[in-house]
């Protein structure tokens, strides 16, 4: 199990199936109505932003990967 499924099981039900919701529009690159933005230094990085819940994901077409789903910290950003 990766960091982000044990981050996942975490969160309530309800914050639970968000994350779910979120990444099926992701993953399905419906992301209009998204609040990303591209990481400042990096071409391909993106966050997406869910209340305090952060995901991080490369997108090089097609490929879609996510990095790290975490909630907002002073290290949210640090390692990318």
């Amino acid at each position: 199990m990766d960091k982000n499924q044990k981050f996942l099981k975490k969160l309530s039900r309800t914050e639970q199936q968000e994350m779910i919701d979120l990444l099926e529009l992701i993953f399905s690159n419906n992301t209009k109505d998204l609040d990303i933005k591209k990481l400042t230094g990096y071409k391909d990085i993106y966050r997406v932003r869910s209340g305090k819940i952060r995901v991080i994901f490369r997108r090089q077409d097609p490929d879609i990967s996510i990095l790290e789903i975490s909630r907002r910290s002073e290290k949210t950003y640090r390692d990318y």
